[in-house]
């Protein structure tokens, strides 16, 4: 008898637990419904008028918790390779440094469990695949020792190789030589000039404009605009201070979360000889200006509405913002890869008479 009852509860127990996995099983395509929903609204076009990563910073956190919850619940459901991607694709790297790269990593073992699934449409795997070489790149300043710069490189390489038409080919190619001229310099400028030589139009143009802009360190820069408030600036005229030249748009994740030490910094030291320059790459005026409005920025705004055709970005080479330049009291150039986290450190140096700041 004992034995028995031992039995039925085992098969109870049994039973219960497969009640449950029906249950949960049963509640997959309800929950993939609403992830797919999300999707389908984090994709939506960003009214005029609008600042798109307002507009986008819920919706995208929305989907990216949803897809992560339904890849935890359902991890063997036929959807969970396409939830992980989304997954992927609506990461906020909005925290410190250290959160940025724990994200990355953790990032970096999903791709690599989409891209070894061999039984995966070979489209998905690819995707995970330039996803991840985009975030690297759209972070590079976590990018600090020259094995982790080669072990990226060869990654873009190896899918370069694999993928030559890519849509993104020609950014992949130029971040490559962005990275060599960060740890090996002769190595990149060497790299830069064989792209210079491609049959590709954009690609030697990109590759030729980003070699012009490793000779423009403690060149004087020649920039006149009319701003957005109808000022005439003349970079010229502004002899005598340091200037800051900030490439930026309104719908750029990065360059808002920098705009605050921006300005923190300007109004410490706009009476020190300190001014700033911005060159905006967005093509909705109303959403640019309703930003600068929102948000008090202060100093003059030069904008064209050619978004990355923007006639600066295109003469200075400007692939990827926000690209902040730093501009001496004698009008030269001393640094085109200025982080907002270091902007008042190198400020300081600068306003000290007879000081030089490092491109580095």
């Amino acid at each position: 008898m004992r034995a028995l009852a031992v039995l039925c509860t085992t098969i109870t127990v049994i039973g219960s637990l497969a009640a449950i996995s029906n249950a949960q099983e049963a509640a997959a395509p309800a929950l993939w419904a609403q992830v797919e929903e999300l999707r389908v609204k984090a994709n939506e076009n960003v009214p005029i008028g609008i600042n798109a990563v307002e507009f986008y910073s819920e919706r995208n956190k929305a989907l990216h918790d949803a897809a992560a919850d339904f890849a935890q619940k359902f991890p063997n459901d036929v959807h969970a390779p396409q939830a992980i991607l989304w997954k992927l694709d609506t990461t906020d790297f909005s925290g410190s440094s250290e959160q940025k790269l724990a994200l990355l990593h953790q990032n970096e073992t999903d791709a690599q469990s989409l891209e070894n699934s061999t039984a995966l449409p070979a489209s998905l795997r690819y995707q995970a695949e330039h996803i991840l070489l985009m975030q690297w790149l759209d972070n590079s300043d976590l990018i600090t020792t020259s094995d982790q710069a080669t072990g990226i490189e060869n990654l873009m390489t190896n899918f370069l190789e694999k993928n030559p038409e890519d849509p993104q080919a020609i950014t992949f190619q130029l971040g490559r030589a962005g990275l060599m001229l960060r740890f090996d310099h002769d190595k990149g400028i060497a790299l830069l000039q064989d792209l210079a030589k491609s049959a590709d139009q954009y690609l030697a143009e990109g590759a030729a404009a980003q070699l012009a802009k490793t000779r423009i360190i403690g060149k004087p820069l020649d920039l006149q605009f009319t701003a957005v408030d109808g000022s005439s600036v003349d970079l010229s005229a502004m002899r005598g201070q340091v200037v800051l030249i900030d490439f930026w748009a309104s719908w750029c994740p990065d360059c808002i979360r920098e705009t605050p030490e921006v300005r923190a910094v300007y109004q410490k030291y706009k009476d020190k000889g300190f001014n700033v320059i911005g060159i905006s790459l967005d093509k909705d005026e109303q959403a640019m200006s309703n930003y600068i409005a929102k948000k008090s920025i202060p100093w003059p705004q030069y904008f064209d509405g050619r978004g990355w055709a923007n006639d600066f970005a295109t003469r200075f080479g400007v692939r990827a913002i926000p690209e902040l330049w730093l501009i001496n009291q004698r009008g030269e150039v001393v640094s085109i890869d200025v982080s907002a986290d270091q902007l008042e450190t190198k400020l300081v140096q600068l306003l000290r008479p007879g000081q030089q700041v490092s491109s580095k």
